[in-house]
């Protein structure tokens, strides 16, 4: 008995809809492209591409290095203000080494390498600042000030802490202001302060009263000399140690020594200060 085909079974199919004749979309218009609208078009031909060779690095080929002269100058470029910080760290050393030369009979380099010292330091920070102010003004402003502060506290134990009492160095001259000192003792024979001899033209107040309630009766120039500190001893401020002998409230003769302070102005030598008189 022959069996049934599989082309004569009954198969399902997707069923078109079409809309009613009265239906309202029937009406509704379609957007259709106009073919008359050029459009773009990609351009026909292989495309060429243009490399420049001199400005890619050559594959297993290393760039070109900076000169060893260059290479300094162009780290200080990169980095300014760690020069500037080594600048100020390095500046108590250089003052200390102004004072071994000062020492060592070589005076007459001191003043130079200080002038060359300073000049280096400011163009240093005259860089840094010109750098950072393309790149941050607030960085520019703490950078200096930080700098500059920290300068001034390291250099001042070495130039402003007195040490004691030392020889001039011969650079200093013969006139170190011995003759205004020894005028004040002058003054103070004939009962008076001595206020020509002092800074402004006035005694201090401390001095005027020791010396209305002691009478001079002699004096004798000791020693003269300048301070001692770390730096370049400064010879334009020195004392000049004086034995006197004084006759107290008692009317006791006593003998004692009085240290005078003079220091250098355009005007000339003057007093600054005056100790004793001492045991």
């Amino acid at each position: 008995m022959p069996r049934p085909s599989d082309d004569d079974a009954p198969r399902w199919e997707l069923p078109v809809w079409e809309p009613p004749a009265d239906s309202p979309t029937a009406d509704v218009p379609r957007w259709e492209p106009e073919r008359d609208i050029p459009r773009w078009q990609p351009r026909r031909g292989p495309a060429t591409v243009r490399i420049d060779r001199g400005a890619m690095p050559t594959p297993g080929v290393s760039p070109p290095k900076a000169p060893p002269v260059v290479r300094p100058f162009a780290w200080w470029g990169w980095h300014p203000w760690m020069v500037v910080w080594v600048g100020v760290l390095l500046a108590p050393a250089a003052v200390v080494s102004l004072r071994a030369l000062d020492e060592s009979g070589l005076e007459m380099l001191v003043q130079p390498l200080t002038w060359v010292f300073a000049a280096l330091f400011v163009v240093v920070l005259a860089f840094a600042m010109l750098t950072s102010a393309r790149r941050s003004v607030r960085r520019l402003a703490l950078g200096t000030i930080g700098a500059l502060v920290a300068l001034a506290t390291l250099l001042w134990p070495v130039t402003r802490v007195t040490l004691g009492r030392t020889a001039c160095p011969a650079r200093a001259g013969a006139d170190l202001g011995a003759p205004v000192a020894s005028a004040a003792l002058d003054a103070w024979l004939r009962g008076d302060a001595g206020d020509a001899g002092w800074r402004n033209a006035q005694a201090d107040g401390a001095w005027r009263d020791r010396s209305r309630a002691v009478t001079l009766l002699d004096y004798r120039l000791v020693e003269t000399g300048c301070w001692e500190r770390a730096a370049p001893i400064d010879a334009t401020h020195t004392w000049h140690q004086f034995r006197v002998t004084i006759r107290d409230e008692a009317q006791t003769a006593l003998s004692k020594s009085v240290v005078i302070h003079t220091a250098l102005v355009p005007a000339g030598w003057t007093i600054t200060a005056i100790e004793g008189p001492l045991p």
